[in-house]
């Protein structure tokens, strides 16, 4: 009998290697899937750039579009409640995206009882929900994990994209926004963010392409914000006039928009063609726009502050403080700007108010602190360590910061090996080179400081500044009339300024148009009435035209300000001095030396009155105090040399007229020897007689 053959199927072993099998090729299905996501290609479109939709004032700013919800998504809320969706993301939360399987991930608690396709709503609505939490690892881990036919619509598609992209995976971002917008050409929020994408990245030749593409997908404030990055990709690529062409049609579309308008002030002051009242007026719309951004303000100081036109300047970074105390940038620049104005406490004020500064930032403000208290070996020690750094993020700003400490301490040699490109920075380039001029001044070196300062003043022709540099030059290179022209220019400009203002007045004294000073320094006195330094200078041309009365008063009024200021009180003292006032000269000069004795040219001109007095030995005695305080004083040796032999001379008559008989003692002598003598004749009588 035989035994019939049954047929036992696959072996246990066998049928695992098959379903192994399977999974890998179902694995490499899923793969090439996502690559078809990833590798497609946008839609070339022909673009016409006219206008088709009325204005939508909405949001202001240029982040990433997000499209409003779906009415699908609003059809699932019976069977797919809150409840469901959060137990799901708290599930989800527990599984490692990275090793677990599609088919594991469906086989969780809370979604049991759903058929595939809610299954599918449900972990998308759980993506969505980590997206919502800033998980966007998972978020896009989660959505790719989906089955195609899920993860190809277009919501799904469409978050899969801005999550990559929110988790800086750029490359595959853009590479999905591609595929999005081959599925759905005219989704707006793709097209636009796709642009965005391409902008960050730094592909800006595709990125307009992409807006190009974007202007004629979108609708409403798309539309504006479309022509809005149209431009900003033409303003990367160094194409302005675009650039303002784009920002202007944003603005047919969103007149209201604070961010188009402050986009066409930066193309505008790109191009000549625009004035600077017109680039100014552009970014006074943006700010007026925006009351409670402080972006527009701080950019339209930072503008008039490269035009070197630092009061107007000041009152926009006060502005733009107002609006956002806390931020960084905003502090440095206002600081930086009273530096360049010559408001050293006011610039240390701000400095020293900062908060959270970074470890650049907290550098750069130590060096402004320096700069302002003139502790200039510190600036120098700070600036060394700033040099150390292999990258600096304010680097700009710390080279004209150093540039200003190299022109304060007239160091030729920083100056020679110093980077003039730092002349094409649109913020500090012109502000740079009003500090090179400057330092090419102090060295003397007048024509080509002057080649630089003219350019400037052609170039900026509201800037105080630029024609102060520049009417000083023309001074220094014999040109009076035309430098004198230059400083009134100056002044007329900005009478606020006090360093305007004093410089015009100092010129003036210095070529003997002494009224012209005084004249200057009153109207100085109105906004600055406690400048010690200019009352001195009035007090000097005042004695110059022979208003010595007027010259003391002026000294007095200096010296009330300030007792401590003994200065004013030592120039009253050579006032007296050279007037011929000895008395009152030294009574002035007393006073000084009972408040500080160390004050060594108070000394100086007390031993040379003395001296001239007649007065050898006080002379000398003050002398020899000097040299106490300094070996080396040439004033105190010199007198010590010229009078030493009067004062010695003088001692000696002394000692000769001691050593000298009196009158009186000439008188007793005589009566003495008259005395004697009569004994004298009286013995001779005698000896007669005998």
């Amino acid at each position: 009998m035989t035994t019939p053959r049954y047929n036992k199927g696959l072996s246990a072993p066998a049928l695992c290697v098959i379903a192994l099998l399977l999974t890998l090729v179902l694995s490499v299905i899923e793969r090439n899937e996502r690559e078809v996501i990833n590798d497609g290609t946008l839609i070339q479109i022909d673009v016409d750039d006219s206008p088709s939709e009325n204005v939508d004032s909405g949001s202001d700013d240029d982040e990433f579009d997000i499209p409003e919800p779906s009415p699908e998504d609003e059809g699932d809320k019976g069977k797919i409640t809150e409840k469901v969706i959060k137990d799901t993301v708290l599930a989800l939360s527990n599984i490692d995206f990275s090793k677990k399987v599609l088919w594991r991930i469906h086989r969780i608690e809370p979604l049991k009882g759903f058929s595939e396709s809610d299954k599918n709503k449900v972990l998308f609505k759980a993506a969505l929900q980590f997206f919502s939490n800033g998980d966007y690892k998972k978020t896009h881990t989660l959505i790719g994990k989906l089955p195609r036919g899920m993860r190809h619509k277009e919501r799904p598609g469409f978050y899969y994209a801005l999550a990559l992209t929110k988790d800086n995976e750029t490359e595959r971002a853009i590479r999905a926004y591609q595929g999005q917008l081959e599925r759905f050409p005219h989704h707006q929020a793709s097209a636009i963010n796709y642009g965005l994408l391409l902008i960050d990245a730094k592909q800006y030749e595709k990125a307009v392409k992409a807006f190009k593409y974007a202007i004629n997908t979108t609708s409403g404030r798309r539309k504006a914000k479309s022509y809005r990055n149209l431009g900003k990709a033409y303003y990367e690529l160094g194409q302005f006039e675009e650039a303002a062409k784009r920002f202007k049609k944003a603005i047919e579309y969103q007149p209201n928009n604070s961010t188009s308008w402050l986009s066409l002030a930066e193309a505008q002051r790109e191009l000549p063609k625009f004035s600077q009242k017109e680039v100014l007026e552009t970014y006074r719309k943006s700010v007026s726009l925006a009351p409670n951004r402080y972006k527009p303000a701080l950019k339209r100081a930072n503008y008039l502050f490269s035009q070197l036109m630092f009061a107007q300047a000041e009152e926009d970074y006060k502005e733009a403080r107002k609006r956002s105390s806390d931020i960084v940038d905003t502090a440095l620049m206002q600081s930086i700007n009273y530096i360049a104005a010559g408001n050293l406490e006011r610039a240390d004020k701000i400095a020293n108010s900062v908060k959270q500064a970074n470890n650049d930032e907290e550098q750069l403000l130590d060096f402004i602190k320096a700069l302002s208290n003139e502790k200039y070996d510190t600036a120098e020690e700070l600036a060394e360590d700033i040099e150390k750094e292999k990258r600096f993020d304010n680097e700009e700003l710390y080279q004209y910061l150093r540039l200003r400490l190299a022109v304060i301490q007239n160091d030729e040699k920083y100056l020679k090996k110093f980077d003039k490109d730092l002349f094409n920075d649109p913020i500090v380039g012109w502000p740079s080179q009003l500090e090179y001029a400057r330092g090419l001044l102090q060295q003397e070196q007048y024509e080509e400081a002057q080649t630089i300062a003219s350019k400037i003043a052609e170039k900026l022709p509201n800037s105080a500044e630029a024609h102060l540099i520049n009417g000083q030059l023309q001074l220094r290179n014999g040109e009076q009339v035309a430098g004198f022209n230059s400083l009134k220019h100056a002044y007329n400009i900005y009478p606020e300024s006090r360093r305007v203002a004093f410089i015009y007045a100092k010129e003036s004294y210095n070529f003997e148009r002494y009224k012209e000073a005084i004249e200057v320094i009153n109207k100085l006195q109105q906004h600055h009435p406690k400048d010690i330094e200019a009352i001195e200078l009035k007090a000097q041309a005042h004695h110059a035209i022979g208003q010595n009365d007027l010259a003391r008063a002026a000294y007095n009024e200096a010296f009330e300000l300030d007792e401590k200021n003994l200065h004013s009180a030592y120039a009253l003292a050579k006032l007296e001095s050279d007037l011929g006032n000895r008395q009152q000269s030294l009574e002035v000069l007393k006073d000084v030396l009972e408040r500080d004795s160390s004050y060594i040219e108070a000394r100086e001109l007390r031993a040379s009155i003395l001296c001239n007095a007649s007065d050898y030995e006080e002379c000398l005695s003050e002398a020899e105090k000097i040299l106490g305080l300094d070996k080396d004083n040439k004033v105190a040796k010199e007198l010590t040399e010229q009078y030493q032999d009067k004062v010695q001379a003088a001692n000696t008559s002394n000692d000769d007229k001691e050593n000298t008989p009196s009158e009186e003692d000439d008188k007793d002598d005589k009566s003495s020897t008259d005395k004697d003598g009569g004994e004298s004749d009286d013995k001779k009588g005698d000896k007669k007689d005998d």
